[in-house]
């Protein structure tokens, strides 16, 4: 597939891509990026749970308030008296 290049300098190659894909790699070291990437990954990941579980009906907040409330119990029907 070909990248369309609008208003290029006619002078610099086109690329050759997906062939060419590799070379991102020559300016994006992973020794260098991936524990920072990961990191930032992280931070988003952990921010996200945050504010979904603080959502209304959402979260652990709202299981412990159900588990704690007392089960609705109803008094015992009285016996009927025996028909005649």
């Amino acid at each position: 597939m070909k990248v369309p290049y609008l208003m290029a300098d006619p002078k610099i190659a086109e690329p050759d891509h997906p062939e060419e894909d590799w070379k991102i790699w020559t300016v994006i070291n992973p020794a260098t990026w991936m524990v920072p990437f990961f990191f930032i990954l992280f931070v988003q990941m952990w921010m996200i749970h945050t504010y979904a579980l603080a959502l209304p009906g959402y979260g652990f907040k709202d299981s412990v308030q159900v588990a704690e409330a007392p089960a609705a119990v109803e008094a015992p029907a009285a016996p009927a008296a025996p028909a005649q």
